[in-house]
């Protein structure tokens, strides 16, 4: 959607703080409360609508009576376009393309898909074709690497700038894609200085993408659930050359993936139960911000949605469900919220086996296999071709 106030301010300095105090102040006098924690999502409680703005793209929940009302209210105001309409009866639309990714809605569900153009032009800038051989995990673990003598040597200016862009973009899609999350936050470590074994490392992922440039994402209808579920794990001091450790994780509400991460810990950890804590940690803000967030779309009323953090490790789970620091006295004092919030009931830590972290993928280069496991477990799958809402690669985006 686009309002002609936008319009008028395109190019000023202030033009999207502007927007947003005009659709915001729109908002309000249609009955809608702005949340707390997420001020880019609305709610309407009278009408049980929940709405979420994107710069000028406006996402709506509703059902087909109240949604015929908002578009009439925002039509009267700004001049729109509207994208579609999604929904389970028959003159609804199936499919609809939201901020260049594919939603559809089936019989077992809603699907969600990446842009595979990304990963198509990931291909191409490689300088490899469909035909070319792929590998069935998209980095190689330390144990297995063969270390070259120009590892460490930079590349010239062009090819590190063209090897920005292209993690630019894994980057880009690797946000609905847990399969390469880690392999591309390793690649983003590289950005300031690229050197030619990162750029061996790009033509890996490449090659991984080769016939799984299209992922869709599966949430099937499920049960109501009870907890926002924190799944996290931690590769204690993973990197060769800082010995910093990685932290992973997976918010899941019932069955379905709804957010991930792959970070490097800004500290160095001392113990492996140190770095596993700061895992936890990462785990239980995160949990907290999704539970605010619900809180906002009205979706958390009368009953709360607790907080429950699967882990493997058990020293981190015994440092979050004791008082103070103990033994592990280096452990810095601010991060000890999460003692808190376990001792009050707030947040649950529950120990898994190692084998079941469904996080451990986000933290480590795995074999092929773990990563199939992995895709089963959240529920995502790769398929030949494309959607018919997908666009094809332009050669203005092959060549960029």
């Amino acid at each position: 959607m686009c309002g002609k106030l936008v319009k008028a301010m395109y190019g000023t300095r202030d033009a999207a703080q502007n927007w947003e105090y005009e659709y915001s102040e729109f908002m309000d006098t249609i009955g809608f409360k702005r949340g707390k924690a997420s001020p880019n999502i609305f709610y309407h409680e009278a009408r049980n609508i929940r709405a979420v703005i994107h710069g000028d793209d406006f996402t709506i929940l509703g059902n087909e009576y109240d949604l015929d009302w908002f578009r009439r209210e925002i039509s009267q105001r700004y001049e729109v376009k509207f994208r579609g309409r999604i929904g389970p009866s028959d003159k609804d639309d199936k499919a609809i393309r939201i901020l260049s990714r594919v939603v559809t809605w089936t019989e077992e569900g809603i699907e969600y898909e990446a842009d595979q153009r990304h990963a198509e032009i990931i291909i191409k800038e490689a300088r490899l074709t469909a035909e070319a051989k792929t590998v069935i995990s998209p980095g190689i673990r330390p144990s297995e690497a063969k270390e070259e003598e120009d590892d460490e040597d930079e590349v010239e200016a062009t090819e590190a700038s063209r090897y920005r862009a292209v993690v630019a973009r894994a980057n880009y899609i690797a946000q609905d894609r847990t399969d390469i999350a880690y392999a591309t936050k390793e690649l983003s470590r590289g950005m300031s200085r690229p050197t030619r074994g990162n750029q061996r490392a790009l033509k890996r992922l490449a090659r991984y993408l080769i016939g799984k440039e299209r992922a869709v994402n599966k949430y099937k209808y499920q049960q109501a659930y009870k907890h926002i579920e924190a799944w996290v794990d931690t590769d204690y001091a993973g990197c060769r050359k800082t010995r910093k450790s990685t932290s992973g994780g997976i918010i899941r509400l019932g069955n379905h993936v709804i957010k991930t991460w792959s970070t490097t810990q800004s500290v160095i950890a001392l113990s492996s139960g140190e770095a596993e804590y700061y895992g936890m940690v990462k785990g239980g803000s995160v949990g907290l911000g999704i539970q605010s967030m619900m809180q906002d779309m009205g979706a958390v009323k009368d009953v709360k949605i607790g907080i429950k953090i699967h882990t493997d490790a058990s020293a981190a789970k015994g440092i979050a469900t004791r008082k103070g620091l103990g033994k592990v006295r280096h452990i810095e004092v601010n991060q000890l919220w999460l003692q808190d919030k376990v001792s009050q009931g707030d947040i649950e830590v529950v120990k898994v086996p190692g084998d079941k972290n469904i996080a451990d993928i986000l933290t480590k280069h795995v074999e092929g296999d773990k990563v199939k496991r992995h895709c089963s477990d959240i529920g995502m799958e790769f398929r030949q071709g494309r959607h018919k809402l997908m666009p094809t690669v332009a050669r203005d985006e092959a060549a960029s």
